[in-house]
């Protein structure tokens, strides 16, 4: 522990602040201790994908550095972060003499390659958009839920964000959100989510329960 502190630099960002953008030479890693990073890839036509919202304890960049390649991703700082930079020749040495260490590192590829899976499924096997949507909504959620099923979270994302996420439009997003609503399955309320039944949400994903298949 005392090898690892004497190679990280602390700093504060700002949101809004870019900590790397995608095409990028890697130059090393960023371990975010307190707030929220966006992770997104844009395609030449300008369509930007959101991959993950990366949170305390998420190392950003750890792929490309282990690689030498470009990062993938551009991260975006969401809301004032604390974040841990090491430079990716440091922490190479490092993680060669530090089996623990280098075993964390794997853990954390593992975890975002089990990430990037999950979402390759979602956007490429989901006929429709609000399956895409409802998905989202029950990761978000997890396994947690209330009394019938109920689950209440803080959503912080515009239905832009949300749109990229699954790879939608935004208009999509609100109509698929329309029908949620009126079917009394989600009700998103200003930064209150509602999951009204965790399991009649899943249970609609794939059927005839959900609109727009052909959107």
């Amino acid at each position: 522990l005392q090898g690892f502190e004497s190679l990280k630099v602390t700093k504060a960002y700002p949101k809004g602040t870019m900590l790397f953008v995608e095409g990028q030479p890697s130059n090393g890693v960023y371990m975010l201790c307190q707030g929220k990073v966006k992770l997104s890839t844009c395609s030449q036509d300008g369509k930007i994908i959101i991959l993950e919202i990366a949170e305390a304890g998420d190392i950003l960049g750890l792929s490309a550095a282990v690689n030498g390649a470009d990062y993938e991703t551009t991260a975006e700082v969401l809301e004032l972060c604390q974040v841990n930079y090491v430079k990716a020749s440091d922490l190479l040495r490092f993680l060669k003499t530090n089996p623990e260490a280098c075993l964390n590192a794997a853990r954390q590829l593992s975890r975002n390659y089990q990430t990037a899976y999950r979402q390759i499924c979602s956007l490429g096997l989901s006929d429709s958009v609000a399956d895409k949507l409802a998905k989202l909504f029950l990761d978000w959620s997890g396994n947690v839920t209330g009394g019938n099923g109920r689950v209440q979270l803080k959503n912080s994302y515009t239905h832009e964000d949300m749109a990229e996420m699954i790879g939608a439009s935004r208009e999509t997003v609100t109509r698929a959100l329309k029908y949620f609503r009126e079917n009394d399955l989600i009700t998103l309320k200003g930064s209150d989510l509602v999951i009204h039944d965790r399991q009649r949400l899943k249970a609609a994903i794939g059927s005839n329960g959900l609109p727009y298949s052909k959107i």
